[in-house]
């Protein structure tokens, strides 16, 4: 039978737009036969697991999400190695071997690319709003059909700027500070405060001039040096194959994609000549040009109503107060689906929550709407301004004295 891997679409001139995704798509290339595996263009909301990469094994009519996951489930059912090993009796390929220390290393490594590669890499593809905004969303756009693209991308933001959060840089995500810095004006607007308009308003100082990473060039180049360090020292060929994909799945995301902000790819370049070789060496060993993957046409498989179900998911997903219950109750049903297709026993639905949540969800709609009908029509004029009435009491004991001596108070 042969194996699916679903994964995000190529971007960039790369076979993927993630990083696992690509690193997936390198340990298959040289460890399985292309007549053996298929390569199907997905998203997160089209596989039961709800996370890409996912491999489906048709044989066991399992899913395995994650790109360790997969590794893991390969190794335990080999399947027949690429023709160019010559070697059919062998279960895998000799790049496969991997003795202990190889193995508690690979550990290692895998656990400091997950924990410090990928928010450095969130940083520079996603928080950061002009990469974003130019590179990021329009290749996302460029993978999902329609609507998805409205609901999707959105939610990748956000899932990566939580996981860049601890690095403490998010005033890249200018976005955000402008939403923040309407949302301020807007309140004290509401409270009659007189603001000045943002477009009257005067910049002053070099500093008005500056993007967001040239503001915080110091700082960027010091979070992503305390990375690479770590990486630069370890000799990429020497380790085992899976570890050595995965690093080339985010180090070729930091140095390839042309992004307006390039201090990632900067800070690579300029420090980190051997990285920038093994991203270069592994890329034309492994993804040659002219090499030709086995895609299979989305079209196939995904269908009108498929994709308006997901998009009707996506947007329950972002509904105040139920969104989070739903999305909560929504993976977990897919994974108990998941664990129970290979024979595990799953506990309770948690249906119960979801009503609740929904019961809060619709209530607080029901107040929004009646609160919104309370609200004056567009145009209306919210604030009004009378001039105050100035007497002679303003001016302190002699005005009162001259008020009681004008109206004939004594």
């Amino acid at each position: 039978m042969v194996l699916q891997l679903h994964v995000w679409g190529p971007a960039f001139g790369l076979p993927s737009i993630d990083a696992e995704c690509i690193a997936a798509i390198a340990y298959l290339a040289q460890t399985v036969s292309p007549a053996d595996y298929q390569l199907i263009q997905s998203s997160p909301s089209a596989v039961p697991t709800q996370h890409l990469p996912a491999l489906y094994n048709p044989s066991s009519s399992t899913w395995t999400s994650g790109f360790s996951s997969i590794t893991t489930h390969l190794l335990a059912h080999p399947p027949s190695p690429p023709q160019k090993q010559k070697q059919p009796t062998t279960p895998h390929p000799p790049t496969t071997t991997t003795t202990t220390t190889q193995t508690a290393d690979s550990t290692a490594y895998t656990a400091f690319l997950t924990a410090h590669a990928a928010p450095l890499l969130s940083l520079s593809l996603y928080v950061s709003s002009a990469n974003y905004s130019t590179t990021t969303r329009p290749a996302y756009s460029a993978l999902l059909p329609l609507p998805l693209p409205w609901t999707e991308p959105p939610a990748l933001r956000a899932a990566h700027a939580r996981r860049a959060a601890p690095l403490g840089l998010s005033a890249l995500d200018t976005d955000s500070v402008r939403a923040r810095e309407r949302a301020e004006r807007d309140r004290l607007a509401a409270e009659g405060w007189v603001t000045v308009p943002e477009g009257l308003q005067e910049k002053k100082g070099v500093g008005a001039a500056l993007s967001a990473e040239q503001k915080m060039r110091i700082r960027l180049e010091g979070v992503a040096a305390g990375v690479l360090d770590v990486l630069g020292e370890v000799e990429w060929e020497g380790q085992g194959l899976a570890v050595r994909c995965l690093a080339f799945g985010y180090l070729v995301l930091m140095l390839v994609p042309e992004v307006p902000r390039p201090w990632l790819r900067e800070v690579m370049e300029g420090r980190y000549g051997g990285l920038c070789e093994f991203v270069r060496g592994f890329r034309g060993e492994v993804f040659p040009e002219g090499r030709m993957l086995p895609w299979v046409e989305e079209g196939q498989d995904v269908s009108a109503v498929a994709v308006g179900m997901r998009f009707v998911r996506g947007v329950l997903g972002e509904v105040p107060l139920v969104g989070e219950y739903w999305s909560q109750w929504w993976t977990a049903r897919k994974k108990r689906e998941v664990l129970a297709s290979r024979g595990a026993k799953v506990g309770s639905s948690g249906d119960l929550l979801l009503f609740l949540g929904a019961g809060l969800g619709l209530t607080a709609m029901g107040a929004g709407a009646f609160f919104y009908r309370g609200l004056p029509p567009f145009g209306e004029a919210v604030q009004v301004w009378r001039k105050p009435v100035v007497s002679l009491s303003s001016f302190g004991a002699a005005g009162a004295m001259f008020s009681g001596a004008l109206y004939g108070i004594d």
